[in-house]
C-alpha cells in the first residue's frame, strides 16, 4: 500500500512532533522534526527533504527506506528565518527554497547520494507593499520547471523569474506583476498558463501564454475573509483551498477564462492540497486532520470519503 508524508507544525507553531508517515487510514510512523512544514523528493533518488519553518531555518534530508525516512543526509542553515517551501531542481544537484519571514531565496549543492552540501546562493528580496502584512519581502513558493525558477513574494506583489547557473547561483530572468495588495502566494503552471493564489486578495490570478496578468477571480463566493492557500489541476479542472471559507473551489479551465463551478467543505484551515489520479487530500491544519475526498470523473467534483486524525497538517507529499 501506498505510503504518504504528512508534514506539520511542531512547537509552538503547532501540535505535530515531525513528519507523519500515512499507510491506508492509519499513521504508521513519525520521523521526529522541527515543523517540517513543506516537504519534497529528490527528482532521481529515494531522498526526502523538509524544511524547518523556525527562526534560525533550516533544511533537512533523509534516505527513504520503502517510503519511510530512514536515514539522515545532512542538513544546512538556510540564512534566513522561517522557510516555508523548498524544491530540488530538475537536474537534482540543487535544492532551493524560500525563506518566508527573512525574505530570501537560498541554494544549497546536493550530493551524488542527495546529501545536503554547502550553500551557493542567498538572494535578498528588499521590495514590501502597501498591506499591513507585506512590511517586508516575503517569497512563499520556489517552483522549478525545466528552464527556470518561480519564485512568488506575498510581500512584493510579484512572481519572479529566475535562472540557476551551473554552480548553483541565482540570476533573476524577469518578473510576473501581481495587482497591488494581492499577495502572491503559490502558483501553478497548467499548460501555456500560470495560476496564482493570491493570499492577500483572496483571488486567483491567471498568466497567458506571454506571462501577462490575464484575468483574476475570486476564489470562494462564501461571506467572510478567505487567505486561499495551494491549488492544483488534472488540466480540466483547478482545485483552490480556502482558509476561513474552509472549502475547496472548483474552477473548469478547459477554456481562457476560469469558471467557478461550486465549492465543497473542508475541515478548519486547509492549508494545503495534493491530488491523486481521482482523490484529493486536504491537510486541515487547525482541525488536526488529514481529509481524503473522491472527485467525480464526469462533473471534476470531490465529495468527502474519509477523515484521518493528524495533529496540525500542513503538507501531504504523495
Amino acid at each position: 500500500m501506498t505510503k504518504l508524508l504528512i508534514g506539520g507544525y511542531s512547537g509552538d507553531k503547532g501540535a505535530g512532533s515531525g513528519i507523519s508517515v500515512l499507510e491506508g487510514d492509519r499513521v504508521v510512523a513519525t520521523v521526529p522534526a522541527d515543523s517540517p512544514s513543506w516537504l519534497a523528493r529528490h527528482p532521481h533518488l529515494p531522498v526526502l527533504y523538509a524544511v524547518a519553518e523556525t527562526d534560525e531555518g533550516h533544511v533537512r534530508a533523509w534516505a527513504l527506506r520503502d517510503g519511510v525516512p530512514a536515514e539522515p543526509l545532512g542538513g544546512g542553515d538556510t540564512g534566513g528565518a522561517e522557510p516555508a517551501h523548498l524544491t530540488v531542481d530538475p537536474s537534482g544537484r540543487f535544492l532551493i527554497t524560500a525563506n518566508y519571514t527573512g525574505g530570501s531565496i537560498s541554494v544549497h549543492a546536493l550530493g551524488p547520494d542527495g546529501s545536503i552540501g554547502e550553500r551557493t546562493d542567498l538572494v535578498q528580496h528588499q521590495v514590501h507593499g502597501e498591506h499591513p502584512r507585506q512590511d517586508a519581502a516575503h517569497p512563499h513558493m520556489v517552483l522549478a520547471t525545466e528552464d527556470q525558477l518561480l519564485v512568488t513574494d506575498l510581500g512584493a506583489d510579484a512572481i519572479y523569474l529566475y535562472r540557476l547557473t551551473p554552480d548553483g547561483k541565482l540570476a533573476q530572468n524577469g518578473v510576473l506583476v501581481a495587482p497591488r495588495g494581492s499577495g502572491p502566494r503559490h502558483v501553478l503552471p497548467v499548460g501555456d498558463r500560470y495560476y496564482a493564489t493570491a493570499e492577500l486578495s483572496g483571488q486567483v490570478l491567471v498568466y497567458d501564454a506571454g506571462q501577462q496578468l490575464a484575468s483574476a477571480a475570486a476564489a470562494s463566493t462564501r461571506p467572510g475573509p478567505n487567505q486561499p492557500s495551494e491549488l492544483v489541476s488534472d488540466g480540466r479542472y483547478l482545485y483552490v483551498a480556502n482558509r476561513g471559507p474552509n472549502t475547496v473551489t472548483v474552477f473548469d479551465i478547459q477554456q481562457a477564462a476560469l469558471r467557478y463551478l461550486t465549492e465543497v467543505a473542508t475541515g478548519d484551515w486547509p492549508r494545503h492540497i495534493a491530488l491523486a489520479d481521482e482523490t484529493l487530500y486536504v491537510a486541515n491544519e487547525r482541525s488536526h486532520q488529514v481529509m481524503r475526498m473522491r472527485i467525480d470523473p464526469a462533473t471534476g467534483v470531490p465529495a468527502h470519503e474519509q477523515t484521518i486524525e493528524i495533529p496540525s497538517p500542513t503538507f501531504v507529499l504523495l
